[in-house]
Parts: C-alpha cells; sequence; structure tokens
C-alpha cells in the first residue's frame, strides 16, 4: 500500500532529509499471496499499480526521491545458490 513507506519518508524529511531513498530486499509486492495469508488486495499494493519502468513515479507516490527493488531472479538465484553451499536439497521456489 506503501502507507508504512510514506510515514517513514515523511519523518526523514521532517527530520532534515534532502534526499530519502527507498530500498527493499524484497521484489516490488504486486498480488496477494494465494497460500492465505492475511494481505490487501491487488488494488490495494502500491505496486500493483506500477510496472518496472515507472518506478520514479511510484517513489513521487510516496515522497522518495528513488525506490530500488530486489530482482526476483537475483533473490530467487541467491537462496538457491546458498541452499547448495549448505548441502540442501531445494531445487526451486514457489514465487507466486
Amino acid at each position: 500500500r506503501g502507507t508504512t513507506s510514506s510515514q517513514i519518508i515523511n519523518m526523514a524529511r521532517e527530520a532534515g532529509a534532502k534526499r530519502v531513498y527507498m530500498a527493499s530486499a524484497a521484489p516490488p509486492v504486486r498480488y496477494p499471496n494465494v497460500y492465505g495469508i492475511d494481505m490487501p488486495t491487488s488494488a490495494e499494493l502500491l505496486a500493483s499499480r506500477y510496472s518496472d519502468e515507472q518506478m520514479d513515479e511510484m517513489a513521487r507516490e510516496i515522497g522518495a526521491d528513488r525506490i530500488f527493488y530486489q530482482e526476483l531472479d537475483d533473490l530467487r538465484a541467491s537462496i538457491l545458490e546458498e541452499a547448495a553451499a549448505q548441502g540442501s536439497s531445494i531445487r526451486g521456489l514457489d514465487c507466486s
């Protein structure tokens, strides 16, 4: 939804920040989880209204100068790489 992010960004600006960048260790959440986790609907999720090419517009909506998200492929690769290094038999992930 962006509500918490925009509040934190606003607090940073009120404290004197000249620029505010938001970085997420997760990919943008655009769809509710299909496994029953209580999440907002797609319409309520901020990232659902923006494509990857529109991140600057989303940043403006929440008051940030820029937004950086983890790429899903990079996240998947890092998890599988670490799982292999730990001797895990994990071969894939459900990225719903």
